[in-house]
């Protein structure tokens, strides 16, 4: 067995994380919980036989799971998923058992109400055996995937998942696919109002780009930040991003950076028009990410109080090329 490279939680049965009140039993339920203690009855010796038979075991599982959900009852479905799998695992067919907890994760992102944290165990779950399948790049698509089940419902649980998926991504080496869910974790957590963190994904997302040669998505992503940030009321914080990141190559010489640098100039004299010119004028602006050029047309933030925000940020000013560059401190 090949050793893990992942941390995930103790395997929990899908029915034990996540316990809906029902009503009585269909048929097809009562099919479905003799089918699978008929297959508990492969996964091991018996009188007539001498060893398990796993294969016959996975056809039982799969059949139970199909009955599971013809009946919405995907607490179970997931349940006969997820012993489909461990069948899959004693046959050391890790990418069959990646599958079966896929589609586990599926059965338990369709219950109502949601159970997020059984959600996030089993998709880190198939997660995990697709490393073991030597499939890192699929088990971040799966997760992926199943954020994307239930982005609308728990997006608290969406962003654990894709934080997870971008991590496995890096590690895989796999930086250029890992674009849309970069983008896709920035905006679910910008729409919750996390605005700190919708900008800390953003300069995660440009580090990704960095790595994968996307130049342009890096610049999108770094001005992105930056109105995350000032929208937030950190214009302190903008201003040292921008600091750390203007001579970013890529970025140095980019409209993306042109813009930014007017934006924190206008924060630091607290001058309202000159800081909506700023978005107005700067055509990179409309093709950021949606949810971020919408929330740059709401710049400045009025609910945030602009003299104080350019007293943080030091009114003094330091106009490019005076020591060397853009250095806003």
């Amino acid at each position: 067995m090949k050793e893990s490279r992942f941390q995930v939680p103790t395997p929990l049965r899908a029915r034990e994380a996540a316990k809906p009140s029902r009503a009585m039993a269909s048929t097809n339920e009562i099919n479905a919980k003799n089918i699978v203690k008929k297959a508990d009855g492969f996964m091991k010796p018996s009188m007539l036989r001498w060893k398990p038979d796993f294969d016959k075991a996975i056809e039982l599982y799969e059949e139970a799971a199909r009955a599971y959900r013809g009946s919405n009852n995907f607490v179970m479905a997931a349940d006969a998923e997820e012993r489909s799998a461990e069948a899959h695992t004693r046959l050391d067919d890790y990418w069959h058992a990646a599958k079966a907890l896929e589609r586990g994760t599926e059965a338990l992102a369709r219950c109502e109400p949601i159970k997020g944290e059984a959600v996030l165990a089993m998709a880190e779950r198939a997660c995990e055996s697709y490393a073991l399948a030597d499939r890192g790049q699929a088990g971040a698509e799966a997760l992926g995937r199943a954020a994307k089940g239930i982005e609308t419902k728990d997006p608290k649980t969406a962003v654990a998942l894709l934080r997870r998926s971008v991590e496995v991504f890096s590690e895989e080496g796999k930086d250029t696919a890992a674009h849309d869910h970069h983008r896709r974790l920035s905006a679910i957590l910008l729409h919750m109002g996390e605005y700190q963190d919708a900008a800390d994904a953003c300069m995660k997302y440009a580090e990704s780009c960095s790595r994968a040669g996307q130049m342009h998505s890096l610049s999108k992503a770094y001005l992105s930040a930056i109105i995350a940030l000032l929208y937030d009321g950190d214009g302190l914080n903008a201003q040292a991003a921008f600091n750390d990141i203007h001579e970013v190559p890529g970025f140095d010489k980019s409209e993306e950076r042109e813009v930014a640098y007017k934006l924190l100039s206008a924060y630091r004299e607290s001058n309202i028009d000159n800081i909506k010119y700023a978005i107005e004028s700067g055509s990179c602006v409309r093709f950021l990410d949606v949810a971020f050029a919408r929330l740059a047309t709401r710049l400045p933030n009025a609910s945030h109080d602009l003299g104080d925000m350019a007293r943080k940020m030091g009114v003094e000013f330091t106009d490019e090329g005076a020591d060397g560059g853009d250095d806003l401190t």
